[in-house]
């Protein structure tokens, strides 16, 4: 759709990586769930947008080192529906980032507790209920890294941002330099030193390990749509939004090409009774 789109990524803290690995499904089905429930709260929120707006979410399990690190990378639109109405966001701003970290943060916990896990054999203290309540509430006063981006471009950008990230495994054949030795050394972004290009060796079974981390539950889908973006009514959703936005775009050129209409008066008397075709006044042969 022709609006604005802002670029917002969940993530959850390392202390979770391992009961995320031993739940792989269920606590990326929570990551999707947690992600989207709290944009879509947020943004029907009258102190914010106040509208319906709609979620493209895509996950990622990967960091640049190709260690586990899950999280969500959501496109969405700056704008929703309200009472068949497009409201427009704000150009830079949708929601306050800290509001968004506090309120997922709450759903993904809050979730977990309801979830049935598995604990890996050095957890299995956490069977406990007492145990598992005071390892999450460790987790309730920690901040959780969220971040928002403001719209860049125009919805084409979007399209070819999402064409780039939605099918991307975790490392490409570019990024390998070297396979020698039973070692394997490929290229990385520093984000801690200014995103700097840099090169880590490690070794093969390493590298295995790592990239094997990342492979999906079976038939998971990692692409999903929210709101007015949701598979079930998408068709016409989308219509109407683009019929709504279409109205305001109108409206809006409508409004800034009015002016004030020319006065023609006759150049013999002055008066305004003025004939185009002979560009003298009706009574002209009396003037």
């Amino acid at each position: 759709m022709d609006c604005p789109y802002f670029h917002i990524v969940t993530t959850i803290p390392s202390e979770l990586n391992e009961l995320v690995l031993y739940n792989s499904k269920v606590c990326y089905d929570i990551l999707f769930n947690a992600t989207s429930e709290a944009i879509l709260e947020l943004a029907n929120d009258g102190k914010f947008l106040g509208a319906k707006v709609g979620i493209t979410s895509v996950l990622h399990t990967w960091g640049q080192t190709l260690e586990f690190h899950p999280h969500i990378h959501s496109i969405v639109t700056g704008g929703g529906i309200c009472n068949n109405k497009w409201i427009q966001s704000k150009k830079e701003y949708l929601f306050k980032v800290q509001v968004l970290s506090s309120l997922f943060r709450g759903k993904f916990l809050a979730m977990l507790k309801e979830a049935d896990l598995v604990f890996p054999k050095d957890k299995q203290y956490l069977n406990n209920s007492y145990n598992f309540n005071k390892f999450l509430e460790l987790l309730y006063n920690k901040t959780w890294i969220t971040y928002i981006e403001p719209p860049k471009g125009n919805p084409e950008n979007v399209i070819e941002y999402i064409g780039r990230y939605s099918f991307r495994v975790a490392i490409s054949n570019n990024r390998i330099k070297d396979i020698s030795n039973g070692m394997v050394t490929f290229e990385y972004k520093d984000y801690k030193d200014n995103s700097k290009i840099k090169l880590i060796t490690i070794s093969a079974e390493e590298f295995i390990r790592r990239f094997l981390l990342h492979v999906l539950p079976y038939r998971f889908t990692k692409i999903r749509h929210y709101g007015i973006l949701s598979n079930r009514n998408k068709k016409s959703m989308i219509s109407l939004c683009r019929i709504l936005i279409g109205t305001i775009v109108n409206n809006d050129f409508t409004i800034n090409i009015k002016r004030k209409p020319k006065e023609f008066k006759c150049p013999n008397c002055g008066c305004n009774s003025f004939l185009y075709k002979f560009n003298y006044c009706n009574s002209y042969r009396l003037c």
